[in-house]
């Protein structure tokens, strides 16, 4: 435990999109409590621009080339304390010899595999960011986590004119966020038709340029529909400027699921092979207006923690089997 305030903390976490978004609220945590400290984060290149929904960071290091060209990026001796919010061996690496105190992050590596192995549930459910969190008690011991809360400022420049663009009010629309990292967590082509085609409410597809093919088969499959598309043509902000301006949003466990938690509107999300027991769910206190779909009793899930590119027992059916009939009247339900 720390007898002075610290004047300059350093936050890592090289990946990817909802890890990072998942860090924004101990950013936030230690301005509120050392409202003095410069806090700055070291990522990768590739998320930098994320970093700019997180104002309260003060400078940004970027992993670019190697380990060695970053560690020669940062003193760390003008450092008091250096949270490792990925707890890896590129970050072990990385802070090894920084002759600074590292916090680290319980993983519950452990919990996880008996999870996917042994389809063991953790005595009590924790969200990654509560744990997160956990490394900041030991330097101010009366910090309460619960009080957290997940923030996304979407920068001035990415908010656009909805209307110009897509032909959208804001608040008409649902948001379908179609991609995922690994197949196992996205709802095959066929059945996000099936499911488009039994909602009311006008559809703005989002995605990412590796998800253009499915949002043309989508669109070209819904032709008699109010279905648009900004799959490959915004960035994260923008999207997230969709996301916030939908008057819901269906989304897979994903980076924009989390990015999502962070705005007033309906979250509904479809679970493949994750399971919300690995504590990657939308965080928001009491869970209000998160709508969960998952086929229960299935042996086989979790089978990842992260996900695969096939069902590995080939009937992939913690999506297959998901009622698509049950989520399309819950969105009606609450989108009128």
């Amino acid at each position: 435990m720390r007898s002075t305030a610290p004047k300059k903390i350093l936050v890592v976490r090289f990946s990817s999109i909802g890890d990072i978004v998942l860090t924004f609220p101990v950013v936030s945590a230690i301005k509120s409590l050392f409202p003095e400290c410069q806090v700055d984060f070291a990522t990768k290149k590739q998320f930098a621009t994320l970093l700019e929904a997180c104002p309260q960071i003060d400078q940004v290091f970027l992993l670019q080339d190697s380990l060695t060209a970053l560690r020669q990026q940062i003193d760390f001796k003008h450092y008091d304390a250096i949270f490792d919010l990925h707890h890896n061996l590129r970050t072990r690496l990385l802070l090894f010899a920084s002759r600074v105190p590292v916090y680290r992050f319980p993983k519950n590596n452990i919990e996880k595999w008996l999870l996917t192995s042994f389809k063991v549930v953790p005595k009590q459910r924790k969200h990654v960011i509560e744990r997160y969190l956990e490394p900041l008690r030991q330097i101010a011991p009366s910090f309460a986590p619960f009080h957290a809360k997940l923030e996304y400022i979407i920068p001035q420049e990415a908010k656009f004119d909805i209307s110009a663009r897509f032909e959208l009010q804001s608040k008409t629309y649902i948001a379908v966020a179609i991609g995922a990292q690994f197949a196992t967590k996205r709802l095959p082509t066929d059945l996000l038709i099936n499911l488009i085609g039994q909602l009311e409410s006008p559809v703005l597809l989002l995605g990412g340029k590796e998800d253009t093919s499915t949002a043309q088969l989508i669109l070209q499959n819904t032709a008699t529909q109010k279905v648009y598309s900004a799959v490959g043509q915004t960035n994260i902000h923008e999207s997230a400027w969709l996301v916030q301006n939908a008057k819901a949003l269906v989304t897979h466990d994903t980076g924009l699921m989390h990015i999502g938690a962070a705005f007033d509107l309906p979250i509904h999300v479809i679970w493949g092979n994750t399971v919300k027991d690995f504590g990657m769910y939308p965080y928001r206190l009491e869970q209000e207006d998160v709508f969960h779909y998952e086929v229960a009793d299935l042996a086989c899930r979790p089978c990842s923690k992260i996900g695969h590119e096939q069902c590995p027992k080939g009937h992939f059916a913690c999506m297959r089997k998901q009622d698509l009939s049950q989520i399309a009247s819950r969105l009606r339900r609450t989108t009128f």
